[in-house]
């Protein structure tokens, strides 16, 4: 690799490098700003596992595109052993790499699916965040290494975005762990950043992202794989010094991308390449309609334009698609170089594209002095107009279909107030949609429609979805549509009521530590009506202030949360005592006794911490709670010291 590679990387760990900032990451958080000159060179003596990590954010102050989409290559990690040798840890190409996409500050165990799809060059293509989420992933496993032999770490990844107006910003980085199998801790004393690099805003061709803990005299001392500069004298100028590599189809799409082509109709299909190619002769395209695309323009580019236009000797299919490439009569595909294209990418197949060979009703007659609608209204049918569905993963059939006499007319259904927290996935061909307003071709509807949610609150929020069947005659364009309807959708489903509540006398256990200096008694709650009953007062005491002072400003961060969570346990059922319940804060009593002053003081004691210590949440660490099935509370966000 060129000297140049050694200079990005170099660059890329520097501070103050960054190309733009993450939206939703606290200007408070050590690795908003990147590269902070930080580095965790050397493992603890007794470790013996890493890992590195990834997050790509929408660039603050732009416009947000969740719409497209990322792809991700060649992610590998090196290690340095203390003999002087690089070793490979982890590598994309045999591993695999997983993730989510995370809250952007990472303050909830709230995900959204990326919808991670494998591409035959080996890469891997992802949704990109949303706004107010980040893309956060990792190679599949954790890299391994002798305890007192490691003393240093590489990583590097390319990316790239297939929208030029996406504005997004990537950073790279590596965690230590103490073994293979280390469960997460809230102190990170498991699994320590090594550091991150400054941020790197992606583009429509692949940039490399490079994450080094040493400094920029051992790296040009000791370069890992791929960054050793070219020192070989050139002897013959016209010999080229690095191998060509043969261009690759990397791309494949159509326009329309849905509905139904009729007779007449043409449809263009794209090819796009790795790097620009020459054509020689007239390439097709086979599909499985039983026509052929012909090739019509791109040559010295890299996207090459094909186009059909449907015959009534066509096959009638519900998904167009593309199962080869012809090159008849000598055609040839080549790039600058002389290199025949390696055409593989190119078999796809169009879900929601059907070709349809019916024949229109085309009048005979003089057009009369009074048109008629050249379209049918479609019929909408739904099961049920009222569902629920459990939060967190749960799932429920819209039970909705859509028909028309009119085999001509483009059929979709439009679904207007669907929350954020809930997906609809066509069962025919997996497409997720997200978003308050989406619409469906008449193929994904009938296919069947199954709701997702991810909510993962307390109460019990509804959402009504209204649905409109829509109906378009593709030659005069006329649009007829079926009356909205509506489903009322209720997550999680609402507790069953009772005609006489039932009360569940509250006794008084022995009390259990919540952390240090913080001693809690749950309420005991009605497993019927969810009533909560106490027949005397019951002490909430906060610990000895030395004792929270001694044990540092994590303590106080567990018993604010404490005290938080016993309110909002409090707050979700309805309370039935003899008494006010005291709330008692050693030395002195809690003035009043509404749950508003348990909550001034948990509030008190979180700003007490927070005053004291600016904190930083390091992305790297939530690998743990996807890869270990741990948790990530809040005494995860609030225990790591600024890096």
């Amino acid at each position: 690799m060129s000297t140049s590679a050694l200079n990005n990387a170099i660059y890329q760990n520097t501070p103050g490098n960054s190309e733009g900032y993450p939206l939703g990451v606290p200007t408070s958080y050590g690795w908003y700003q990147g590269d902070t000159g930080y580095s965790y060179g050397t493992p603890p003596s007794n470790f013996s596992s890493m890992t590195s990590w990834a997050v790509i954010y929408p660039e603050a102050g732009q416009p947000v595109d969740s719409s497209a989409s990322i792809q991700v290559a060649n992610y590998k990690v090196y290690l340095h052993l203390t003999n002087g040798t690089w070793v490979l840890a982890q590598d994309q190409a045999t591993q695999g790499i997983g993730g989510a996409q995370y809250a952007a500050d990472f303050s909830t165990q709230s995900t959204v699916p990326w919808n991670e799809t494998k591409l035959p060059d080996g890469s891997v293509s992802v949704l990109a965040p949303q706004s107010g989420y980040t893309d956060h992933f990792w190679p599949g496993t954790r890299g391994t290494y002798s305890p007192g032999t490691v003393d240093g770490v590489f990583a590097q990844v390319d990316m790239k975005t297939n929208d030029t107006n996406a504005n997004l910003v990537a950073q790279l980085g590596a965690d230590w762990w103490l073994n293979s199998t280390a469960q997460f801790v809230s102190d990170f004393s498991n699994s320590p950043l090594v550091g991150n690099n400054d941020w790197v805003k992606l583009t429509t061709d692949y940039k490399t992202l490079y994450y080094t803990s040493f400094t920029t005299d051992q790296l040009k001392a000791d370069p890992p794989p791929g960054l050793e500069p070219d020192t070989a004298p050139v002897t013959q100028p016209t010999t080229p010094t690095t191998p060509n590599v043969a261009p690759t189809v990397t791309q494949a799409s159509a326009s329309p991308g849905t509905g139904t082509e009729h007779v007449g109709d043409t449809v263009t299909l794209t090819l796009g390449f790795s790097e620009a190619v020459t054509v020689n002769g007239t390439p097709t395209l086979s599909l499985n309609d039983s026509a052929k695309a012909t090739y019509v323009s791109g040559s010295g580019t890299s996207s090459l334009v094909f186009k059909t236009t449907v015959a009534s000797t066509d096959t009638n299919t519900s998904a167009l698609a593309i199962t080869g490439v012809n090159l008849p009569n000598g055609a040839t595909i080549k790039d600058s170089g002389g290199l025949a294209a390696n055409l593989a990418g190119a078999v796809k197949t169009f879900s929601g594209l059907q070709i349809s060979t019916a024949t229109s009703n085309t009048p005979t007659t003089p057009t009369p002095t009074t048109p008629t609608s050249s379209v049918t209204r479609p019929v909408l049918a739904v099961a049920d107009s009222s569902l629920w569905v459990a939060g967190r993963g749960g799932t429920v059939d819209l039970g909705t279909k859509v028909s028309t006499t009119d085999t001509n007319d483009r059929v979709t259904v439009n679904i207007a107030g669907l929350p954020r927290y809930e997906t609809i996935t066509s069962n025919i061909d997996g497409q997720t949609f997200r978003g308050d307003n989406i619409t469906l071709t008449a193929a994904q509807v009938d296919g069947g429609l199954t709701l997702h949610s991810y909510y993962r609150g307390g109460g019990h929020p509804t959402a009504t979805l209204t649905l409109t069947a829509s109906a378009k005659d593709p030659t005069t364009g006329a649009v007829a549509s079926s009356a909205p309807q509506t489903i009322t959708v209720t997550d999680p489903r609402p507790s069953a009521t009772t005609t006489s509540p039932q009360t569940t006398t509250v006794t008084t256990p022995s009390s259990t530590s919540a952390g240090p200096g913080l001693g809690v008694t749950q309420p005991q709650v009605s497993p019927v009506t969810g009533t909560v009953a106490s027949t005397a007062p019951q002490p909430i005491t906060v610990g000895d202030h030395s004792v929270a002072t001694a044990a540092g400003p994590g303590a106080l961060a567990n018993q604010a949360f404490a005290g938080l969570q016993q309110q909002m346990d409090l707050a979700t059922g309805t309370l039935a005592t003899t008494k006010p319940q005291a709330i008692v804060t050693d030395p002195n009593p809690a003035i009043g006794t509404s749950t508003a002053s348990l909550a001034s003081q948990s509030f008190a004691l979180l700003n007490q911490y927070m005053a004291g210590n600016t904190g930083r949440v390091d992305p790297g660490a939530i690998v743990a709670a996807v890869s270990q099935a741990t948790g990530f509370g809040p005494e995860a966000l609030l225990a790591r010291p600024v890096h």
